[in-house]
Formats: structure tokens, sequence, C-alpha cells
């Protein structure tokens, strides 16, 4: 049996998310992973990652200030970790949390 498309598999599955998603990725300031970045390692960006998650939002997905690169172990990790409600782990170099939802980044 074969079920249809969700609304946001379809996003993902359009030319225009593949060349957008290209384009965001080969700009100089989304070339390195954030995450990576931030913990002062430099790993290729291989994903665009939507911050707030877009759940079929149609203009949240397109939103290109929602989006960051990101390499794919870590957007594996943190998707895991977000969507199930939890905060991203991880310190930059002065000790600070990577996850912008951290109680310390809240001021």
């Amino acid at each position: 049996m074969r079920y249809p498309k969700t609304k946001e598999k379809r996003l993902y599955d359009s030319r225009r998310w593949r060349t957008a998603s290209k384009l965001f990725l080969s700009r100089e300031e989304n070339i390195l992973c954030h995450y990576c970045l931030m913990s002062g390692r430099e790993t290729p960006a291989t994903v665009v990652h939507h911050i707030t998650p877009h759940k079929g939002d149609y203009d949240l997905f397109w939103d290109e200030s929602n989006w960051m690169g990101l390499c794919k172990e870590c957007h594996d990790r943190i998707g895991q970790i977000t969507d199930n409600g939890g905060l991203i782990p991880g310190c930059d170099a002065d000790g600070n949390p990577v996850d912008p939802q951290h109680p310390w980044n809240r001021r």
C-alpha cells in the first residue's frame, strides 16, 4: 500500500528546496557547521537546519532567517534532542551554552 507524501516531505523533495538549500550552504557564512564552529571545530555544513521547527508552515519553511548550516552529525543529534523537548548539549570556547533556548542565553 502506498501512502501519500506529507506536506513536509513534499517541501523537502521539491526542486526549489534543493536549489535554495545548496545556494544557502554555498554562501561563505554558511559553509561551516554552526555548532561545530561554536565548539572550536571547523566541519563543513552539509544540511540546512530549521532553527524553529516549521511543522509544515510554508512561510516559516522558506524563511532563510530561520535556517542554519549544520553537519549531518550535529543535525541528526540536535534534531533528536530538540524534537523531544530537550536542550542542545555543548558549550562554546568561553563555556557558554550553545543552545539559544538555554536559560543562560535568555537575557
